[in-house]
């Protein structure tokens, strides 16, 4: 297994908060999954949780939702592109 296949295809930062989306491929299928991290330092160290705070859960909200957005366009595109005669 190659390290790229474990590279995100797509990160949506906003304070603090990091929602990472994946793409998986299984023979013909395709699936994207979602991780959802709160960054943050500690002393001189950046460090990552996936608990959230209270004030954090307007954020990841809006996060999830733009991640939820760019599957279905992803998904949309590979659809419309299979669906394209091959010139």
């Amino acid at each position: 297994m190659s390290t790229e296949a474990n590279k995100p295809i797509r990160i949506f930062r906003l304070r603090g908060v990091k929602a990472a989306v994946f793409e998986n491929k299984t023979g013909a299928n395709t699936f994207h999954k979602l991780t959802l991290q709160k960054i943050y330092r500690e002393e001189e160290r950046w460090k990552t949780t996936q608990s959230l705070g209270r004030d954090d859960l307007p954020v990841a909200c809006l996060l999830l939702q733009r991640a939820w957005e760019f599957i279905l366009e992803t998904e949309s595109n590979h659809q419309q592109n299979e669906k394209e005669p091959q010139r």
